[in-house]
Order: structure tokens, then sequence, then C-alpha cells
């Protein structure tokens, strides 16, 4: 089969069958269903008592200079408090959640000041994640980030700066049965107790999937996605064993062929379909993906790379 038809259906399959787990699904009916976002952060920032949305705004992309590395976030929201407020949905575990969290927040920083403000007019600022993976390990179902003196926990910095994650995957933790079925959401579920929260958010979402508007959005932003991978992946056609891949090839490149088969294999795809899709013989790719199979759960690029060339 033709590999952008190939693309396209699999990605049809993919909207025809995305929760609210998916990124671009969920900026798309948080943004267009205000009240719904409203209560959202409600029942995952209870302490905060938010009464009101003044600003909302879908994929807000920051580029601080023509060398440095742009972020685009997920929705952000400023509140009836002034408080802005980041809500990422983060599907995979990329391994990297608290420096992301840290990059998130230094870009949001730097739009808040004129030249020639003061420091103590940054608005106070909050991250906060939703996975369906714990990325720490201790089964709760919110993180809470603040900064405290190592000798004196009672000594805050108050800096504003708070970063918190969702995880969909806890088991423990005083959270309300609204922010426990929208969390099963995240996980994967397809139903919902009715009259609660979550079946307001799950039949938002069965409408968005049959949004042409949207689903035409969503099949072009992941062609383009894919297109770039596939012409990266495809500038140094992977030859021979997997020291031969390792060696004579820039890391950069090597990096992006990783990620290309990791993205693939994480979303449950075997080899041949990928090679497929990659217009590869899979024997050509197996080095490089046994290598990735070898590297489960925790799947580093880096660890990966350290056995191509051991």
């Amino acid at each position: 089969m033709n590999r952008a038809v190939n693309d396209k259906n699999s990605i049809y399959e993919e909207w025809s069958k995305a929760g609210i787990g998916n990124a671009f699904l969920f900026g798309k009916v948080m943004t267009t269903r205000t009240d719904l976002l409203l209560e959202l952060l409600q029942v995952s920032l209870p302490e905060l008592h938010i009464r009101e949305l003044k600003e909302v705004s879908k994929e807000v992309e920051f580029h601080f200079s023509m060398d440095a590395k742009g972020v685009r976030l997920d929705v952000t929201v400023r509140d009836d408090e002034g408080r802005l407020i980041n809500v990422e949905m983060q599907l995979r575990d990329e391994k990297n959640i608290p420096k992301r969290m840290r990059y998130y927040g230094g870009s949001m920083d730097q739009t808040l000041l004129e030249p020639g403000d003061n420091y103590n007019e940054l608005n106070e600022v909050i991250i906060l994640f939703i996975a369906p993976f714990d990325p720490f390990g201790r089964g709760f179902y919110r993180y809470i980030f603040d900064y405290y003196c190592r000798d004196d926990r009672e000594l805050a910095l108050n800096d504003g700066m708070t970063k918190i994650l969702l995880n969909a995957a806890g088991t423990c933790g005083d959270i309300s049965p609204d922010l426990k079925g929208f969390l099963e959401l995240v996980a994967g579920s397809e139903t919902a107790q009715k009259g609660t929260f979550a079946e307001r958010v799950q039949e938002e979402v069965r409408l968005a999937r049959h949004n042409a508007k949207w689903r035409k959005e969503y099949m072009d932003w992941e062609m383009t996605l894919r297109n770039e991978h596939y012409k990266g992946f495809q500038e140094g056609k992977l030859e021979g064993k997997a020291e031969g891949l390792a060696e004579g090839k820039s890391a950069g490149v090597l990096t992006e062929r990783i990620s290309v088969l990791l993205h693939q294999r994480q979303k449950g795809q075997d080899l041949e379909t990928v090679a497929e899709f990659l217009g590869h013989d899979p024997e050509e790719l197996r080095p490089l993906w046994d290598a990735i199979a070898a590297a489960a759960p925790e799947y580093s690029v880096e660890g990966i790379l350290k056995a191509l060339n051991s």
C-alpha cells in the first residue's frame, strides 16, 4: 500500500478512537467548552477557589530567539485572580516531565514582564500536567511541587510558581469523584457515570470526533509531523548491522531515527507495519527495533545509543 494512503488510514483510525487523553482533541474541547475547562480546573485545583476564566488560548507557541528551542503550550488560561495556568495533556512517557515543566514555566515567565517592570509584578504561574502514567512511582493522583528550604521545610520560597501533575494511574490521595472520573477517561475508559463531570466531557469527545473540520485539522497536523519524521529518517538510510548504524552517522540523525521507531512502537505498531510506512525492508530496521525493545520500559534514547555503540 502507498505510504501516504497507509498513513492517512491509520491517522483516521486514531481520530475515530481518540479520547480526552489525545492532546489535540483535549485542546479543542477545553477551549471551545470553557465551562468544562473551568470545572476541570476547579476539581483539579480546589484549593485555588477559581470562580471565573478571563482568557483562554489554545496552542500558544513561544520562540525567544532563532536558535532557541521553542515550546507549544496546549491550553493557557488566566483566571479571575490573574493567575496564569498552563494545562498540558502528556500522553507518552518521555522520561522528562520535571525538566519539561521547568522549561514551560520559564517560557511563560518570559512573556509576563516588559522592560523596566519590577519582578514583583510577575503573575502567579501554575503548570498543570495530566498524564495516564505515573512518572514518579508513588501512586498519588496529584503531585504538587512547591519550593522549600532544605534546612527548614517551614520556609517556602514563595516565587509564585507551582507545578502539578495529575496521574491517571494513581491509586491514593484525596481527590473528588469528579476528578477521579475524569482521570479514568484519560486512562482510556469509554464510560462514565451518568450526571457526572466525566460524562459531560465524554459527550463532548464523541461530538468532537464527528467534527469534520477538526478531523481534517488533526489529519493535516499528523501528516505534517509524520512527513517531517520520514524526511529526517530518509536523510540517512539505514545500512547493515547496528554497529554500522552507530558509526559514521551524526548523533542527531540517529536520534531522529530512534525517535520515529520508538513513537511507532509505543503506539502498538509492529516492525513490518513500520517498515512498510517508512519504505524499508524490515531487516534494515531490525537492529534499531531490537535495541529499542531491549530498552523497555525506560526507553532511554541515550541508553539505546549506548547499546548500539557497545
